[in-house]
């Protein structure tokens, strides 16, 4: 099982050791949690006390004690869509929060093994009701590809889906990443390219600085954006 799904979710380890093994019997103590999973009674009070709070658990007096139970999974999908749509709702008005402050320089910091899907979702967010392009210098693409396919996939199917069109300087031998005629593709030296890769969309900009760990820089500005756009086609114009 992956639990990097349940982690993602907001559960700690073990939390997610506490609910499976609910799941996978009927009811137990407290005394019986920590024995199937080799955690301390405080431990496992601490979790249960969390995971009640979250809705992953239910409680009952037995005699002398309380026993716990797992809810079921699909309740707790149910329960999840329900706050998403809550979120989704909400939207409108958070968004316009945020354009409130558009004019104003924004700079945001990310790192991580997440930074790809992280920097190409919030492209598509940005872009998916508007004609705009984006604009990319990436001196090597297969190197997001290896570091998460999923994510370039994923990118992929909504430049298509969105039909939204990008322009990508590589270097010289360079190899273009996308073959279905969303990307259009021109190359210069390599000895001319800058190594951080660059996006430019709508009014931000985004940096990947390539590492261990890896790091993304975005920043939101309409008037930094615009220079950088004028940089792009200047270069664009020189390239092949």
């Amino acid at each position: 099982m992956n639990k990097d799904i349940l982690l993602k979710l907001g559960l700690t380890n073990y939390e997610i050791d506490i609910y499976l093994t609910l799941l996978k019997n009927k009811q137990l103590s407290v005394y019986e949690l920590a024995k199937k999973t080799g955690l301390y009674r405080q431990a496992c009070y601490d979790a249960l006390n969390r995971l009640l709070e979250k809705g992953y658990v239910n409680s009952v007096k037995q005699e002398s004690h309380l026993v716990f139970s797992a809810m079921s999974p699909v309740i707790i999908s149910e329960y999840l869509s329900d706050e998403l749509n809550q979120f989704k709702a909400l939207l409108p008005e958070l968004m316009q929060l945020r354009n409130v402050s558009q004019d104003k320089l924004v700079v945001e910091t990310y790192t991580g093994k997440n930074v790809i899907k992280i920097g190409l979702k919030d492209i598509i967010n940005s872009l998916n009701h508007s004609n705009d392009e984006i604009l990319c210098t990436a001196i090597d693409e297969s190197i997001p590809l290896v570091q998460d396919k999923l994510a370039v996939m994923q990118y992929e199917r909504d430049l298509i889906h969105f039909k939204l069109k990008e322009r990508v300087i590589i270097k010289k031998n360079g190899k273009g990443l996308f073959k279905r005629k969303t990307t259009q593709y021109k190359k210069i030296p390599a000895q001319y390219f800058n190594s951080n890769p660059m996006q430019i969309y709508g009014n931000n900009i985004q940096i990947y600085l390539w590492g261990n760990p890896n790091y993304l820089i975005i920043i939101r500005n309409k008037e930094i954006a615009d220079s950088y756009k004028k940089q792009f086609e200047l270069l664009w114009k020189t390239a092949e």
